[in-house]
């Protein structure tokens, strides 16, 4: 499997109801090293807009159990097509090598299906992995935080929190079943069922990955998205708010009704190229660097297939481009091409990231990392056992011995984790810990060993090193 993964980085920038300003980059390039071809292009944007209501029109029917309406997309799509792209990027397009393309978008042109639109051939979204990308230019404010994404990462999953999804239930399961056994992940935290504002906002910072499986509305009155909680939402307003005050998470998937809402909101008969104030993009534009989001209401089935196939094909190294077709072609295979339900979801963000395998299992290169002792110092508090225990683990590793009475704390945490029926996740973790310990006590170098030693023999090493 190739590291390096070629891609198309596109402009498009919103000039007024009339034009656009399009400009593409170079295969691989940064946004900086560009090819002189930016135009002004002409744009009718209210065709465009009537274009984009028939395609999302053509989904909610196919979303409601309605088939044979593939052709009828194809047909929809290639009119937005034909309406949006100039000569000369239908070119560099059907002549770029790579598979994968960056979008860099204007607000007021996130609620494009882009991934919909047809060549004539087949859809973009499926010729390229697409990745949007919100511009951020006339944004006020504090520049975002954005996570280095740097191992053992910590993965929160949060399932019904407003307390009327079971199925939501069922998804967040296996997805933490497939997260805990991922050598990339060091924790899994899951909040089920009635989870409060407070709780969802202290945890959602204290994580690399949230997964959310649970409801997304769009308030027309107040022209916000959120996300459904127990007492109360999470919005776009309150992201706003906390950009550039805290530190969001890297990776947002939010496996949830209509979470890509600027989309969302066409349906209901807003406007599409107005400035969107959805999930997404405000997620974005807060500091998180990949989101997931649907552009409609999913189905329970449709959600769970969804979930596992794009976490297992992540967890295996593949980027997050790669996992989204994952999970659409496994859609497409459960529920036919025709059904359209492989078209629900997007990715904003870059398609060619993965979570690569860390060296940071071994803690070989932790000492490099800017910042961990503050990182692990906070965690240290967390209401989650694992994270407390690995926290104070990297804590000890970092020469820090006064953590010592915080691993004791979890001893028994940590004996389960040492035993016969934990899962390989546990006991990475647990090797880990007793390598730790071990280094600090001077009786092993810091690589964690390839087996573990008797439980009394452990705790016997925590009474050493607490005298």
């Amino acid at each position: 499997m190739s590291l390096h993964e070629p891609k198309v980085t596109l402009q498009v920038l919103w000039q007024n109801e009339d034009s656009i300003r399009v400009t593409p980059f170079k295969e691989g390039s940064a946004l900086e090293s560009t090819i002189k071809t930016s135009r002004i292009c002409p744009f009718h944007s209210g065709l465009v807009r009537d274009r984009a209501r028939e395609v999302l029109s053509i989904l909610a029917r196919a979303n409601a159990g309605e088939h044979g309406l593939f052709d009828e997309l194809v047909s929809a799509g290639q009119a937005i097509y034909l309406d949006l792209v100039p000569a000369f990027l239908k070119e560099k397009l059907q002549e770029a090598a790579g598979r994968n393309l960056v979008l860099h978008l204007d607000r007021p042109l996130v609620g494009i299906p882009w991934e919909l639109l047809h060549d004539g051939d087949e859809f973009l979204g499926q010729r390229f992995r697409i990745g949007r990308l919100v511009s951020v230019e006339g944004e006020r404010g504090p520049a975002p935080m954005q996570r280095r994404m740097e191992g053992p990462l910590s993965a929160l999953v949060v399932a019904d929190p407003s307390g009327d999804l079971p199925g939501a239930r069922a998804e967040a399961e296996e997805v933490a079943e497939l997260l805990e056994d991922a050598p990339g992940i060091g924790s899994v935290t899951m909040l089920v069922g009635k989870v409060t504002l407070r709780v969802f906002r202290d945890e959602l910072m204290r994580h690399d990955i949230l997964h959310y499986a649970g409801h997304a509305d769009f308030v027309r009155r107040t022209g916000e998205a959120q996300l459904r909680l127990a007492d109360g939402p999470f919005t776009t307003r309150l992201v706003a708010q906390l950009k550039g005050r805290v530190d969001f998470p890297g990776l947002v998937v939010l496996n949830a009704c209509g979470s890509a809402d600027a989309t969302a909101a066409l349906a209901a008969g807003a406007d599409p190229l107005v400035e969107a104030t959805d999930l997404a993009s405000a997620f974005l534009l807060a500091g998180v660097r990949h989101v997931v989001g649907t552009l409609w209401e999913v189905r329970d089935e449709v959600a769970r297939t969804f979930a596992t196939t794009f976490h297992r094909a992540l967890c295996a190294q593949e980027t997050i481009g790669a996992s989204m077709s994952a999970a659409r072609d496994a859609l497409a295979r459960r529920h036919g091409s025709d059904g359209l339900l492989w078209a629900g979801h997007l990715l904003y963000g870059d398609p060619t990231w993965r979570a690569t395998e860390p060296s940071n299992l071994t803690f070989a290169d932790l000492d490099v990392l800017d910042g961990l002792q503050a990182k692990y110092r906070d965690e240290l508090f967390s209401s989650d056992a694992a994270a407390r225990l690995l926290a104070a683990t990297m804590l000890l590793r970092l020469g820090d011995r006064s953590v010592i009475p915080a691993v004791a704390r979890e001893l028994t945490l940590l004996e389960r984790w040492m035993s016969p029926q934990a899962t390989q996740r546990e006991q990475r973790q647990a090797r880990l810990v007793v390598s730790a310990l071990a280094a600090a006590a001077g009786m092993a170098p810091s690589e964690p060993p390839e087996t573990l030693p008797d439980v009394a023999v452990v705790r016997a090493l925590v009474e050493r090193l607490g005298r």
